[in-house]
């Protein structure tokens, strides 16, 4: 695990970030603390755009089941490394 910038927050602030791939879907995945989805983009050469974070619209997509069962994953990840604080 590695320190990153939290999508949500000032670029200033860092945060242990838990960052998921998919093969062929051209980007990575994580979420923030809320366990809000996000992406960015993943150069052909395999770097990971680290400063370009989107929201991911699953409503939008293709294959939204996918995309939920990602954020899952991420979630579960999160709460065992004690980053996940959402209050329901």
């Amino acid at each position: 695990m590695i320190s990153l910038p939290n999508p949500t927050t000032k670029m200033t602030e860092t945060t242990e970030m838990i960052i998921y791939t998919c093969e062929g879907h051209g980007c990575a995945y994580s979420i923030d603390d809320e366990g809000t989805l996000y992406y960015t983009p993943i150069s052909q050469s395999g770097a990971i755009r680290l400063d370009d974070w989107n929201e991911c619209e699953p409503d939008a997509a293709d294959d939204e089941l996918e995309l939920y069962d990602i954020q899952e994953k991420l979630i579960t990840l999160n709460k065992a490394n004690g980053t996940y604080f959402r209050v329901n």
